[in-house]
C-alpha cells in the first residue's frame, strides 16, 4: 500500500540529494521513518520534486544546483 510522504521526508530528500545516492537516501529514510522506503520510491519522488541527478555510476551531484542561497 502506498503511504503519503511527510513534509519532513520530502525536506530530507531536498537537503541531502546532492550529497547522497538514491540508495543511501532510501536507507536513511527507512531508518528515520520506521518503514521500508525503496530505491524506486525515492527516485520517483526526487523526480517529482524536479530534482535531477547527474548521470554516472557513483556520481552524487545534481544537474542544477538547488542551493537555498540562490537568489
Amino acid at each position: 500500500m502506498n503511504r503519503k510522504w511527510t513534509e519532513k521526508e520530502l525536506q530530507y530528500i531536498r537537503e541531502n540529494c546532492q550529497d547522497l545516492k538514491d540508495r543511501e537516501l532510501a536507507a536513511e529514510l527507512s531508518k528515520l521513518s520506521g518503514r521500508t522506503v525503496s530505491l524506486g520510491a525515492v527516485r520517483k519522488m526526487r523526480q517529482r520534486l524536479g530534482i535531477e541527478k547527474k548521470s554516472g555510476r557513483g556520481v552524487c551531484g545534481l544537474k542544477v544546483d538547488i542551493s537555498p542561497n540562490d537568489g
